[in-house]
């Protein structure tokens, strides 16, 4: 054979022949008998497929002991889906499928070798239909095995990850598609790294969130975990570890089981470890089949399996082989498992094959000898293991009967997984009948279009196929190539009828949909899918230890839940479990371990989750004491009026002329606000209460003592007056400007004080608890000070209370007693003689001789002989009593006469 290859089929060749030389090198010689046999079942288009026929060897031994469980009723669902295609004139019409099967011992390496038959054929056929870089001698195309890989246009397979990673990276090199039945890594959803690789059954991501959600469900919150060192054991606890970060759940010295290196008493030291912690009673096993029965005998050997609920994943939980012997351990164990369905039609073919079927099937009378534990007639009595990589000695096996067959009386039931074996030729089925559609127009038959199907080509058909599953729920490969996320659960329970132990579905966990054109939009994540997951258990169907009389499933937690206002604080010696701390009073809990305090003016709810605003107080009108302060206010309003209005009444009697009458006027209406401002200061605070408190404060008695400050300087300077000239600014007119000139000082501060800073109210805070909401204040002390008769006793009783309200009502008493103080010194007198004592309300009685004189005589004095009242001044000098008001009048001792003093 003459080869003409271009450089990159030079690299490929390299690199297969390399490999394919490094792993012969590392197979034992017993091996070759097993690569003669393979599974031809003739098509048009031919599916490779890749099983765990066979175990994984042991020592020297690259296989072991035939598989019953597995590998052949995979294979055998297989075919039997297949044959269903072709039967089926709606698929591929006048097409064939066919099948290459290829025996993988459950191992990677011997996995990617077998699968350098399929890339070699791949290769064959590329090269007839393509450029032709390898020919014979007689010019006709290169091929391998006389033809039959040829014919390949992809591989179902393999079972575990780590067998279809090692085949995944092979077959991405020469461009052929892959559909795995039963990997579920979350490596392989990486479609830059394997962008040829689908898969029927979702990621194992998705099986640690259900596994999280179950954790939830039952409020176990305290677990251990047991894991292997293997892709699928690695990521799928990474998956768990990361989700579990979102959630109260902890998971307490995590246990790795190495592969090929562990013994018994390596499994019985992870037993150990996890009975150790008191609390934990539920055990999370992410391992495969072989290594979940060590733990499971490790566990039967310290006589501690029983007390545990053990929680499953798929990688044993579907296996008989494991509960075997085991049923008193495992009893109450929950599985998770990617939807359990059964292929109808399967169980009567199955059972109905014979030994005759090992014209198709090289291992079936393999199969049918281990299964019945007898020896068929046309091999050798004696089985020699070594041919098959066993361990084991000769042993001497009966002959077969001729009369046995293959039922549930004997042990067989259909393994619950293999309807993914069933999709996965499905997809390859509708793929190749939507490409059929396409490029022969749907004429029956393989249209010469269709006489080579690239890889790149066929994938794109894979992407978007879609067919009903046996369930008849919709199918389609999701963004990563993986499988819609469906999981069943599973109880291994007793059955109190028949005392048999068996596998019970007991509730699903999947994406809420039910429509398949709303169902596969989804956008998916690296991680997992952006939708709605539920899980659902039926409680009245699920079972702990029916045996032990036990049907409650036991709590899992390192200690009691903490209350809604505590949070979690972390033992020394165990990071999972904790003890409880409170809150403080005014702290709110951040998260399960860190309280946050509440900021000021603020409280926690009662859940102490978060924090609400502090109720406001402040003095109102309903309050106690501001009703109080308004009853006293009130009532010196009413006798500020009250002598306003004898005032006015009498205004023309000697007695209110002699008191000042437009300065007592000016003197009651400062009174008068003086009380009012007391309905100001219990109001709510607002900018006009407090603009208005702030005016008033200093406006009221400003106004009140420039009234007594004029009044009395006028008497003063009248009194005083040297030489003969009038006294100026006497007048009532007079009077009232220069009233209005002091009191303008203080409206004008007030303005200017007001315009520079505006009144408004603020918040203060005596303590954590208490909100009181309260005028700016700053300045009042400034304004207090200026009183200094009534005030001297208020002022340390208001900078020293810590109540708002006795602070608020005390500065509202001070301006109305400081009011009620001048009315009763200034006004009550004069009201007594006018309403009381009527007979001393004339001017005779008024300017009567007194005994208490403001200024006496001088002796050298003249006496005044008119008969016009004279009156003389303190400085001896004579007035006019006509331009004098009473008040000003001295009496014959020289002596001002009021009768109301």
């Amino acid at each position: 054979m003459n080869l003409k290859p271009s450089f990159e089929w030079v690299i490929k060749w390299l690199q297969l022949e390399l490999s394919l030389l490094w792993l012969m090198a590392s197979l034992p010689s017993s091996f070759t008998i097993l690569q003669n046999k393979y599974v031809d079942y003739p098509g048009d288009f031919i599916l490779g497929a890749l099983f765990p026929i066979h175990r994984r060897g042991s020592g020297n031994d690259v296989c072991g002991e035939i598989q019953l469980e597995d590998g052949v009723q995979l294979l055998e669902a297989l075919l039997f889906t297949v044959d269903n295609i072709n039967k089926n004139n709606a698929i591929l019409p006048g097409i064939r499928l066919g099948v290459l099967a290829l025996d993988t011992c459950d191992s990677g390496f011997i996995a990617m070798e077998r699968s350098l038959d399929f890339v070699k054929g791949f290769i064959s056929h590329y090269n007839e239909y393509h450029e032709r870089e390898f020919h014979c001698d007689n010019g006709s195309p290169a091929k391998f095995m006389s033809g039959q890989f040829d014919r390949v246009i992809g591989v179902i397979g393999g079972q575990s990850s780590s067998v279809s990673i090692h085949v995944a990276g092979l077959l991405r090199l020469f461009k052929i598609p892959q559909i795995s039945y039963m990997s579920t890594s979350p490596q392989l959803s990486d479609r830059e790294r394997f962008p040829y690789f689908f898969r029927t059954v979702p990621s194992d991501v998705n099986e640690a969130a259900a596994i999280i959600d179950i954790l939830r469900y039952f409020n176990w919150t305290y677990v251990a975990v047991v894991y292997s060192d293997s892709e699928y054991g690695v990521h799928c606890y990474e998956a768990l570890r990361d989700f579990a970060a979102n959630d109260s759940i902890c998971f307490t010295t995590p246990q790795r089981v190495i592969r090929y290196q562990y013994q018994d008493s390596d499994y019985d030291q992870i037993i150990r470890t996890v009975v150790n912690k008191q609390n934990i009673r539920v055990i999370i096993l992410i391992l495969e089949k072989e290594f979940m029965i060590h733990v499971m005998n490790a566990a039967r050997r310290l006589g501690v399996g029983s007390e545990y609920v053990w929680l499953g994943t798929d990688g044993w939980s579907s296996r008989e082989s494991v509960v075997m012997g085991k049923e008193d351990i495992l009893e109450g164990a929950i599985a998770i498992q990617p939807l359990v369905s059964h292929i109808r039609g399967f169980d009567d073919y199955f059972t109905g094959l014979t030994p005759e079927h090992t014209s198709l099937n090289p291992w079936w009378s393999e199969f049918w000898g281990k299964y019945f534990k007898c020896e068929l007639s046309h091999e050798s009595p004696t089985r020699n293991k070594s041919n098959i990589g066993d361990v084991e000695e000769s042993v001497q096996d009966p002959p077969c009967s001729p009369d046995l067959r293959i039922s549930e009386l004997n042990g067989y039931s259909q393994q619950p997984f293999i309807h993914f074996v069933r999709d996965a030729a499905y997809a390859f089925a509708y793929a190749l009948h939507n490409m059929h559609a396409e490029l022969c127009g749907g004429v029956p038959g393989v249209c010469p279009e269709m006489h080579h199907i690239d890889g790149p080509h066929l994938i794109e058909y894979l992407k978007n196929v879609t067919f009903k599953d046996e369930d008849d729920n919709p199918f389609r490969f999701l963004n990563q190539g993986d499988g819609p996320t469906r999981y069943t659960i599973v109880n291994f329970q007793r059955d109190p009828s028949s005392l048999n132990y068996q596998w019970q579905k007991v509730g699903d966990y999947s994406i809420v949909c039910h429509d398949i054109n709303n169902f596969f939009p989804l956008q998916w994540t690296s991680v997992r899918p952006e939708g709605k997951f539920e899980l659902k258990i039926e409680d009245d169907r699920i079972r702990y230890r029916v045996s032990s009389g036990i049907s409650e499933y036991p709590q899992s937690t390192c200690a009691k839940p903490c209350s809604i206002h505590q949070v979690k604080v972390r033992e020394r010696d165990d990071t999972c479990c904790h003890i409880c701390r409170d809150c403080g009073k005014f702290q709110i809990k951040h998260d399960d371990f860190h309280c946050d305090d509440c900021p000021l003016g603020q409280s926690p709810d009662s859940l102490h989750s978060t924090c609400n605003p502090i109720e406001e107080q402040y003095i109102d009108y309903l309050n106690p004491l501001a009703m109080a302060a308004m009853i006293f206010s009130g009532f010196g309003i009413l006798l500020a009026l009250f002598v306003l209005k004898v005032f006015w009444r009498y205004n023309d009697t000697p007695i209110i002329k002699a008191a000042g009458r437009e300065l007592s006027y000016v003197l009651l209406f400062g009174i008068i606000l003086s009380f009012s401002a007391t309905f100001f200061i219990v109001a709510p605070p607002n900018q006009l209460s407090c603009g208005v408190v702030r005016f008033f404060l200093g406006f009221c008695p400003t106004l009140c003592y420039a009234a007594i400050l004029t009044k009395t300087n006028r008497i003063a300077r009248i009194f005083h007056k040297s030489g003969p000239s009038e006294t100026k600014f006497i007048s009532p007119s007079s009077q009232i400007c220069i009233v209005a000139i002091l009191t303008s000082v203080e409206v004008l501060i007030n303005a200017v004080w007001i315009w520079i800073s505006p009144p408004d109210s603020i918040f203060t805070f005596p303590d954590r608890g208490t909100k009181l909401r309260i005028c700016k204040a700053k300045y009042i002390a400034f304004t207090n000070y200026c009183l200094l008769i009534i005030w001297l006793a208020f002022v340390p009783l208001y900078l020293t209370s810590t109540s708002n309200g006795i602070r608020v009502v005390t500065l509202a008493i001070s301006l109305s007693l400081s009011g009620l103080v001048e009315m009763g010194c200034l006004f009550f007198p004069k009201i007594y003689i006018v309403l009381l004592k009527p007979e001393k309300n004339t001017k005779e009685v008024v300017m009567a001789p007194n005994r208490s004189s403001f200024a006496t005589l001088s002796n050298s004095a003249p006496v005044a002989s008119s008969n016009t009242p004279k009156v003389i001044t303190s400085n001896g000098n004579y007035a006019s009593s006509q331009h004098l008001s009473p008040e000003e009048i001295l009496i014959s001792n020289g002596s001002f006469s009021d009768p109301s003093c």
